[in-house]
């Protein structure tokens, strides 16, 4: 079970420690001093900082002195407000066993352990000041950190990756879809899958998928964005790996677009021999590759959309006529 945070989750609370380590300076940081400090990409970095202004938790100002502060002193701010700032409220989005015999029809009997399960790590987040964590963060930087006996951080080898698949749908449809913030574990799974049955490696369990979104990057409420926080986390036998890229929406013409995704692929190994660098890129490709195909697909198949072939026989029977 992963009880990490999302990709997004992950940046949010990244520059809220980075702010609440500068707060006492009283002055407001650049982005490019965030990114700095966090490692935050570049291109999204000011749609998360906008994620702590629209929670209350930070304030920008604009000008050659401005930058991005916390609204108030990291001591009064606690990190279930930052989390939730970027995950939305804490809390179970379906009952815990899902499915299963027609007596669980109102509730199932887990319902009560796992409701307070999540109150307490409610609690628990809430009782935990910023201040509390950006202490440790600099505990970390300076060395002085005890470091627990369940740390589980490894360094993680990267490729970097870039990728595209044509959508026989136009972009600002497929940009509906996008903007849906589905859950797109299923799509990652089953490529995943289907690159082990290539390898002929089948003797695996399927892979535990923790985490695979695609996230809006727009600037105002109502604007239309082709640009999008695509990532994921991935647990496997033998290690862990996460993604993470900028996915954009690219018009072909008035019925067909592209996806191009380019990002980064880090990949942690626990046990067993590492793969080499030519083994970990073909690997990471095809999973990128495999991602894209069933996004697209998904996309072009979705509810109101007319079939591919379909607007294919359309356009071959314009230009016959």
């Amino acid at each position: 079970m992963n009880m990490t945070l999302s990709k997004r989750g992950d940046y949010v609370m990244r520059s809220a420690i980075a702010l609440a380590r500068a707060y006492q300076g009283g002055k407001p940081r650049k982005i490019r001093e965030i990114v700095a400090d966090t490692e935050v990409p570049r291109t999204f970095a000011s749609q998360i900082l906008s994620d702590l202004v629209r929670g209350g938790l930070a304030v920008s100002r604009a000008g050659r002195e401005g930058g991005y502060r916390l609204s108030r002193p990291p001591e009064e701010i606690n990190v279930l407000e930052v989390v939730e700032a970027a995950e939305g409220p804490l809390r179970a989005e379906r009952c815990a066993l899902g499915e299963g015999p027609c007596r669980w029809e109102d509730v199932c009997p887990l319902h009560e352990t796992w409701t307070q399960a999540t109150s307490q790590l409610a609690e628990l987040l809430s009782g935990t000041s910023l201040a509390e964590v950006a202490a440790r963060d600099a505990a970390i930087d300076e060395g002085r950190y005890q470091v627990p006996p369940d740390a589980h951080r490894s360094h993680a080898r990267v490729v970097e990756l870039s990728d595209l698949v044509h959508v026989e749908l136009a972009a600002p449809a497929v940009g509906e879809v996008l903007g849906e913030r589905r859950n797109w574990s299923a799509a990652l799974g089953a490529a995943v899958h289907e690159v082990g049955e290539l390898a002929g490696n089948t003797a695996h369990p399927s892979p535990l998928v923790a985490d695979c979104s695609i996230d809006p990057l727009t600037t105002g409420a109502t604007a239309s964005p082709r640009g999008y926080l695509f990532a994921w986390r991935l647990s496997e036998p033998g290690g862990r790996s996460h993604f993470e890229g900028e996915l954009r929406v690219e018009p072909v013409d008035a019925e067909r677009c592209e996806l191009a995704v380019s990002g980064s692929w880090h990949q942690e190994v626990d046990s067993g021999a590492p793969p080499s660098t030519e083994q970990l890129q073909d690997r990471a490709r095809r999973v990128l590759r495999g991602v894209l195909r069933r996004v697209a697909r998904e996309v072009e198949e979705g509810p109101g959309c007319p079939p591919a072939r379909q607007r294919a026989g359309r356009r071959r029977s314009a230009v016959a006529g």
